[in-house]
């Protein structure tokens, strides 16, 4: 990130400038005063050598201090009163209460500056505050699941009067969910290093067409049991990227098509490559989603109901996203309920290629 170079003065700065100016403010207020009153008892009183005495100066000062030291509290208590109210809420922030927001009432210049500022970063601490914490339980419950159920299948397998059948149902179902666990723990770790990541290496030209061809042809066995359609409509496309993040990108999207498309469905896999950028879009005539299901789709753990079975564990779609940006691109979605769903994903094509 650059950082502005100018000749700027910094908040701190201009603080502690305005701060002297008030109080160069009051000592020209408070020697002018004892001036004006001075003068005043000289055409009051009209002294004289003869009548002058220390009394008189001391009565001049004392009054001037008076009121002087009564307009000096008048003005710092509503200059400083919003700096009062900012630290006060400062100390809330550092006790862990990112709840509390400070009022601008009386703020001006860059005391107001500062209380924008303070209540912008107090709401972004609670919402980072908050996601964390729903990561916590979300991912507890989604590890506790599987767990469970392990070791409640382990438990019956123990008993010495199952059938075959018994048994091997049980063996099954122990399997998914070790199956389902290791996909968690794997996702939980690619998402972890794709949000860890700012700087993609190990970029090279390839062939972006027959990278999704091959995306098929791996999930190939999942799609003919489920008795779908696959059909690839692809644009010859050279791309200049980490081919393995981007083969994250098509595996998941796939993936979910087959897992969210009813048997006897249609997946449609486009690729188009224009001047500058190039689409990929992946379509299917699965059940589709409702627009609350579209706001949350690349939530961490988010599975909107009905969901179609135990495998998945809402991270596939969070990686994609992660992954397109790494990529400098954007993904879009579309959707109806039952009338299916298309994800399309673009990517900035270099010049050259």
């Amino acid at each position: 990130m650059r950082r502005n170079k100018g000749k700027k003065e910094n908040p701190p700065a201009r603080l502690l400038w305005t701060m002297f100016l008030l109080v160069l403010g009051l000592v020209v207020v408070y020697a002018t005063l004892a001036l004006g009153i001075y003068s005043l008892v000289q055409q009051l009183v009209r002294l004289d050598e003869s009548d002058y005495t220390l009394l008189w100066p001391i009565l001049i000062l004392s009054v001037s201090a008076i009121v002087g030291t009564l307009l000096a509290i008048f003005i710092f208590r509503g200059y400083l009163a919003p700096l009062s109210r900012l630290m006060t809420a400062t100390q809330a922030v550092a006790a862990g209460d990112y709840s509390v927001r400070v009022e601008l009432r009386g703020a001006r210049g860059e005391v107001a500056e500062y209380i924008r500022s303070f209540n912008k970063m107090a709401e972004e601490l609670g919402s980072v505050e908050l996601l964390q914490s729903d990561f916590v339980n979300t991912f507890s419950h989604e590890f506790k699941t599987p767990l469970i159920s392990i070791r409640g299948f382990a438990k019956l397998l123990q008993s010495s009067d199952l059938t075959d059948q018994q048994r091997r149902t049980y063996t099954d179902t122990i399997v998914r969910q070790s199956e389902r666990l290791a996909a968690m723990s794997t996702h939980i770790l690619e998402l972890t290093q794709y949000e860890n990541t700012e700087i993609v290496s190990g970029k090279t030209v390839y062939s972006l067409d027959e990278q999704l061809r091959q995306c098929i042809h791996q999930q190939e066995r999942s799609w003919l049991q489920k008795g779908l359609t696959v059909e690839g409509d692809l644009d010859p496309a050279d791309y200049y990227g980490n081919e393995e993040l981007v083969e994250h990108i098509w595996s998941n999207l796939i993936s979910n098509a087959i897992r969210f498309t009813p048997a006897g469905g249609q997946i449609t896999v486009v690729l188009r490559k224009g001047e500058d950028e190039i689409t990929v879009s992946v379509s299917d005539t699965g059940i589709g989603m409702d627009e609350e299901t579209q706001r949350h789709i690349f939530d961490k753990f988010y599975r909107a109901e009905p969901y179609p079975d135990s495998r998945g564990n809402g991270l596939g779609l969070s990686i994609v996203r992660r992954a397109v940006e790494l990529c400098g691109g954007r993904i879009e979605v579309f959707s109806r309920p039952g009338k299916g769903s298309t994800f399309t994903v673009t990517l900035a094509r270099p010049a050259g290629n």
